[in-house]
């Protein structure tokens, strides 16, 4: 019984997170958002994440946000390859 408990929790935790992100992005004035950060953990390796926010409004108004990001890994030394990861996610406001 504790088991499945723990495991319902888990579960929710992480459908929850998923649907933050998504509302977070709905919950925004109409615009557009920048951010990025740069961080360099303790092997050296630099992480570079720009993320950008577009939030429309249609004549309707339904709120349409557009998220990208793209982030960037530079680790130490000079024969280390640079990978960059990119995604976009569309997002619509339901009825």
């Amino acid at each position: 019984m504790e088991k499945n408990l723990t495991m319902l929790v888990a579960i929710s935790a992480l459908a929850l997170g998923a649907c933050t992100e998504e509302r977070t992005a709905l919950d925004r004035a109409p615009g557009k958002y920048e951010r990025t950060t740069v961080s360099t953990d303790a092997e050296g390796t630099t992480t570079k994440r720009e993320s950008s926010t577009e939030v429309d409004v249609d004549d309707e108004g339904h709120k349409k946000a557009v998220v990208k990001s793209k982030t960037t890994k530079d680790p130490k030394g000079l024969l280390n390859k640079t990978t960059t990861s990119e995604s976009k996610q569309v997002i619509e406001e339901k009825d």
